[in-house]
């Protein structure tokens, strides 16, 4: 192999080697994103079944949703992703969500749909903005 041609094979491995970390990044972001959309879609399950189902099926839709939210707080809470690096309400609004849907589980169970429907609605500006950040398109 001529050293030219070698200079250019090291120094492609090169450039493979640092687009690596930049690719599980990129990687990272798309799964957070796939998670809070999943997580959007048992939501709007939720608020949906509470609209139109009785108190079993509107607290096993939001224990869907509180499952799926929690899944992201599990993989994502403590190894961000880079737009939630320097974010200080990150940690805790995973917390907060959680139990804001234990609230809501207590008011389904007491019969409270309009209560339910009150402790439910901010969660919905916290999945968009989530998203709205992890999105490809928002980049």
């Amino acid at each position: 192999m001529s050293p030219a041609l070698r200079r250019s094979a090291v120094m492609l491995a090169a450039l493979c080697m640092l687009a690596l970390p930049f690719a599980g990044r990129s990687a990272e972001l798309a799964d957070f994103h796939a998670a809070v959309e999943r997580a959007a879609e048992e939501y709007q399950s939720a608020m949906m079944t509470l609209e139109t189902q009785g108190q079993q099926e509107t607290a096993a839709a939001v224990q869907r949703f509180r499952e799926a939210w929690q899944a992201i707080g599990e993989r994502f809470g403590k190894d961000r992703p880079a737009p939630f690096a320097d974010d200080e309400e990150y940690g805790a609004m995973f917390m907060l969500i959680d139990m804001r849907l234990i609230g809501v589980l207590l008011v389904i169970d007491m019969g409270n749909r309009d209560a339910a429907r009150k402790g439910m609605a901010p969660i919905k500006e916290t999945l968009a903005r989530l998203s709205e950040r992890s999105s490809p398109l928002g980049r």
